[in-house]
């Protein structure tokens, strides 16, 4: 708990340059007009981010009969914090001091505090995501690895483009009900990009996973791949916009990388596969950006942290299947070593 409230003091507070003196410190931010122009992305992250800390105040003060008071806690504790450091703010001349902001937080305290309530029931899913996880995957540290992969991957969808990190496509869909009057209105990019991001996605999941789990496992992955997109535009996008997620050629690409998954030779040479789209992705981006390796913005908030978090994953995943290709190498070599030395004795 207080590693995370360090993390909010570090987030809201940085780059800790530009202090104004005392005197010039105000309250009038409390008060303040609302902005004409409030984002959903600063209200999600603003919420999200204080989640958790009103969970664990919450469950460090719970107590049997005493829930009510335990989620008081958490949210004065999360509301109260996030006072102290908008008003830390009213003083920095690189942040802003938000009343919004302010009840964003405390909403998303609040929030994390009443999830407390049901720890329990958060506990025996736990331990059966883990019994599901043995059943389903591979053993041992690399495919952990593997599956925090697949988690980083569903954060990095915050950043609401087919290859997050990349800015080079523009959300420019139709709706499946009111699709594209000229093949010119086809957004070929985006299709391309989203069909060549999920037959990867499938791909390097595949090597995670154990005989006999793969169409299975293809047809729940992508089912909650496309629910993360649209669950990350609704709250981040206007929703006469969150349409285009359910645009023509978002499903197009999404039924045509269930095809190429489900194909048996795509299964029976899943490692190779997942390497060779691993190096196209990198490959297009280093084309498509012109050297612009790192996203631009700010990964103190949940768009930006979700544009570096992608811009990292092709070669992170990369880096996995190599250091497993090398040490399965390794065993092999000790395997016939050992089996030619019994041989020769």
């Amino acid at each position: 708990m207080g590693a995370y409230a360090l993390l909010l003091v570090i987030g809201s507070l940085y780059p800790f340059t530009g202090w104004l003196p005392l005197a010039m410190w105000s309250s009038d931010f409390l008060f303040a007009d609302w902005p004409r122009h409030i984002t959903r992305t600063d209200l999600a992250t603003n919420a999200l981010v204080y989640v958790p800390l009103g969970y664990a105040v919450a469950l460090r003060c719970s107590a049997p009969g005493r829930g009510a008071r335990a989620v008081l806690a958490g949210a004065v504790f999360g509301t109260g914090l996030s006072l102290a450091l908008e008003s830390a703010q009213a003083l920095l001349a690189a942040r802003i001091a938000s009343n919004v902001d302010l009840l964003a937080n405390g909403l998303g305290a609040l929030a994390g505090a009443l999830f407390s309530l049901h720890h329990g029931r958060w506990l025996r899913a736990g331990r059966a995501l883990r019994r599901w996880r043995t059943r389903w995957f591979h053993a041992g540290p690399p495919a952990n690895l593997g599956l925090l992969l697949l988690l980083a991957w569903f954060l990095a969808q915050f950043s609401l483009r087919p290859f997050p990190g990349l800015d080079w496509l523009a959300l420019h869909l139709h709706p499946i009900d009111t699709p594209p009057s000229e093949l010119g209105q086809i957004n070929v990019a985006w299709f391309a990009a989203l069909f060549l991001e999920i037959v990867t996605l499938g791909v390097f999941a595949a090597t995670l996973l154990r005989p006999g789990r793969y169409v299975g496992a293809m047809l729940l992955l992508l089912l909650a791949a496309f629910l993360m997109k649209l669950i990350a535009a609704t709250l981040l996008l206007r929703l006469n916009v969150v349409g285009g997620i359910l645009s023509l050629e978002t499903l197009s690409a999404f039924v045509l990388a269930l095809w190429f998954l489900l194909n048996p030779a795509v299964s029976r040479r899943r490692l190779p596969l997942a390497g060779l789209l691993l190096l196209a992705s990198v490959a297009l981006r280093i084309w498509l950006t012109e050297g612009q390796m790192w996203p631009a913005g700010s990964v103190l908030n949940l768009v930006g942290l979700a544009k570096a978090i992608a811009a990292l994953w092709p070669w992170l995943a990369l880096a996995l299947l190599l250091a497993t290709r090398i040490a399965g190498l390794r065993r092999a070599r000790v395997t016939r070593g050992d089996t030619d030395a019994r041989a020769a004795g």
